[in-house]
């Protein structure tokens, strides 16, 4: 049986989702986590199946405690017995998720979990990753410090101009990816850097990814876990090795076209 374009896009609609949530050391915010995170599970719940699954990363306050505490009852919570990093988080939560379709939110809260209802609205049949965007120019951003502004748009500018899907955000966590793409993407980069090479690879693996024009906000409680001079330094060697990849492959093409030449012309 052949859906049509509208039966198909109510279908992508209902899809059962899973919500992975990384946490590093939250504590004082995981409350506010819950007041945030249950309006947008009873609205997703109107129309599809939502499971919630949060990746206590190794935390050194209570965090685990209080995950237990305020979301207990309603997710899976999981536990690292040491720090992994945010993309080893995300890999443990999927292993752990059962739906097709997989979504990554910030237990800061810097992107309101709010914003993921209108972000899945933009998975359709024909794309494999939805990724939040505050630098597209439709998003916004609300008291960010500006040095973190500089850092995340100058590594954006880079990635746009040796990735093949030209895009104004790459750095961002807070996204939904078809179960398919994570299951399939090597994940070589266990922290911060992980989430840009999700995206990369996924990008030249042919995999579609389209942005959501979002807002993000400063974070209110906590601390931030970035480490700014390593994260430069393991951003700007990983966009050398894709230069380095993108012209290997290039010289591989050419080599290619002029093999079947001289073999034609024989």
């Amino acid at each position: 049986m052949h859906l049509q374009p509208l039966e198909l896009e109510i279908t992508e609609n209902r899809q059962s989702i899973s919500i992975i949530v990384p946490c590093f050391n939250e504590s004082e915010g995981i409350e506010s986590l819950k007041k945030k995170l249950m309006p947008v599970l009873t609205k997703l719940r109107l129309t599809r199946s939502v499971e919630v699954i949060l990746v206590d990363d190794g935390s050194t306050d209570d965090t685990f405690f209080k995950l237990e505490q305020y979301f207990g009852q309603i997710a899976q919570i999981i536990r690292h017995p040491k720090n992994k990093g945010l993309s080893a988080a995300i890999q443990t939560g999927l292993v752990y998720s059962i739906n097709d379709i997989v979504c990554t939110i910030d237990s800061d809260c810097t992107y309101d979990p709010q914003q993921l209802i209108s972000l899945l609205d933009l998975m359709r049949a024909d794309v494999d990753i939805v990724t939040a965007s505050p630098y597209h120019p439709k998003g916004h951003v609300k008291n960010v410090p500006s040095w973190r502004l500089f850092l995340s748009k100058g590594l954006s500018l880079l990635y746009r101009l040796v990735l093949p899907q030209k895009l104004y955000t790459y750095t961002a966590m807070f996204r939904a990816y078809r179960r398919e793409v994570l299951e399939t993407v090597p994940i070589t980069y266990p922290g911060f850097l992980g989430l840009v090479e999700i995206l990369a690879e996924a990008m030249l693996r042919g995999y579609k990814v389209v942005e959501y024009p979002a807002e993000l906000s400063s974070r209110i409680f906590g601390q931030s876990k970035l480490r700014v001079a390593r994260v430069i330094w393991n951003h700007l060697k990983y966009i050398s090795k894709l230069i380095s990849r993108q012209i290997f492959q290039h010289k591989k093409a050419k080599n290619m076209q002029y093999y079947k030449y001289t073999k034609n012309d024989l």
